[in-house]
């Protein structure tokens, strides 16, 4: 019964940050679309300016460091938020900045750069999402268990400052480590891998 239970949560979350990352996609485009239509001009494709210093960076430890260092702190912060009630509000805003900024880019680079553009886009995520989407999937499971958890307590979280309310996210120091070291392999994805991508996507459009 609990195994069953857990599937049921599983898929529930998979269902409602589906649908959002969508919507997101959509709202990406539409901003898009909304902007060429006010500004009067179907031209609304990529800076080639700000594509060009991408192609232009070298990959380094201290870019991977900082990388690293980025990813931890954005892991930390939302563990925080999802420690209050904001909990569902900002890890619905994350999967639809997401979801606008994938159809924002969408928008701006097909239509005008075709099958290189879809090279762009793809290069612009690969590798590091094949480990990043594991990593948010698992932090959002967790918050979102954390926040029905909250629904059985006897006080109200929200008035409550002490450290056990982390106990919430049942933090094991595997889990802890497992997402330490996901951050690492991302981030080395990420510097020296996908770089590496994207720079040859780029080198394509010019």
């Amino acid at each position: 019964m609990a195994k069953r239970s857990l599937q049921l949560k599983e898929k529930e979350l998979a269902t409602v940050v589906t649908v959002l990352f969508l919507f997101g996609v959509l709202l990406g485009f539409l901003c898009l679309k909304l902007i060429a239509a006010v500004a009067g001009n179907e031209k609304t494709w990529a800076d080639e300016t700000y594509l060009k210093q991408i192609a232009g960076v070298a990959p380094s430890f201290d870019l991977y460091l900082y990388t690293v260092w980025e990813k931890l702190k954005h892991i930390f912060i939302y563990f925080l938020v999802s420690l209050t009630w904001l909990n569902l509000p900002y890890t619905a805003f994350l999967v639809l900045r997401q979801g606008f900024l994938l159809g924002y880019l969408l928008t701006s680079i097909l239509p005008y750069y075709n099958l290189k553009g879809a090279w762009l886009v793809f290069s612009y995520y690969f590798p590091q999402a094949l480990i990043a989407v594991p990593i948010w999937g698992f932090c959002f499971f967790l918050a979102w268990n954390a926040w029905k958890e909250r629904n059985t307590l006897e006080y109200d979280a929200d008035n409550v400052l002490g450290l056990h309310k982390i106990k919430l996210l049942h933090l094991s120091g595997k889990r802890i480590t497992a997402l330490m070291a996901a951050c690492f392999a991302e981030s080395a994805a990420e510097v020296w891998i996908g770089t590496w991508f994207l720079q040859r996507a780029i080198g394509t459009l010019f």
